[in-house]
């Protein structure tokens, strides 16, 4: 779901699956100088927000013609609807390509609810299944973003504490969602990893989630979600 974007338990999978197709790694000085203009990018985000508003300035028609703005961007309604396919209760089969997108795919069932959530804002997915012969549950919410005109999504887990967030569109033909973020190996020590996510819809009951670790190559898959809809 985006699967999800709808968006799975996609997270947690890919993480053990990214570990196997490391090419690089970043040391411990690289990692805290990135931290280090992150932090300080942030800093002069919100100097720059401070600034640029400022409430002694502001009079009330100005206050509510922003509010109205804000809560009256274009477009959202309507590319929401494209996540209604997604609702509902559904069957899993997860792939992972641990040797690689060529090598053999170790397999595994689940199942995932999918519901509207916060007033048809958000899709929110619960997954529940097993990765590496453990229990596995994940939860996600996937919606979009009016000010950005971008689907967005986040993802959580029982098994790693990372909190995943990721962004992209939808093609206005194929219906493909495409939507990319970053992922952390810290058993490696690798962070940021840029990953693609890609949500194709086959029919009304079935579609397809797949991850690909961006650094080992644009089509290194390591991850596959088949999602059909379960009868009723």
């Amino acid at each position: 779901m985006i699967r999800q974007i709808s968006v799975t338990y996609w997270v947690g999978a890919a993480l053990l699956t990214l570990s196997t197709s490391v090419l690089m790694a970043q040391e411990d000085g690289a990692t805290k100088q990135v931290e280090k203009t992150t932090k300080e990018e942030a800093t002069k985000t919100q100097d720059k927000a401070v600034k640029s508003i400022d409430p002694d300035d502001m009079s009330e028609d100005d206050f509510r013609r922003m509010m109205e703005a804000a809560f009256q961007l274009p477009g959202g309604d309507e590319q929401r609807k494209h996540l209604e396919a997604f609702v509902g209760e559904w069957d899993t089969t997860t792939k992972m390509y641990m040797a690689g997108p060529k090598g053999p795919a170790m397999e595994s069932k689940g199942s995932s609810s999918v519901k509207w959530v916060l007033g048809k804002r958000y899709l929110q997915e619960d997954h529940k299944g097993e990765m590496m012969g453990m229990p596995y549950e994940g939860m996600g919410l996937t919606g979009y973003d009016d000010a950005k005109n971008l689907f967005v999504s986040i993802w959580a887990n029982n098994i790693h504490p990372e909190l995943l967030t990721m962004e992209g569109t939808r093609h206005p033909k194929t219906g493909v969602i495409t939507m990319y973020g970053k992922m952390d190996e810290p058993t490696l020590k690798m962070f940021g990893r840029m990953v693609k996510y890609v949500t194709t819809i086959v029919d009304e009951d079935t579609h397809i989630f797949q991850i690909y670790d961006l650094a080992a190559g644009d089509d290194y898959k390591v991850v596959e979600i088949e999602y059909k809809r379960k009868s009723e």
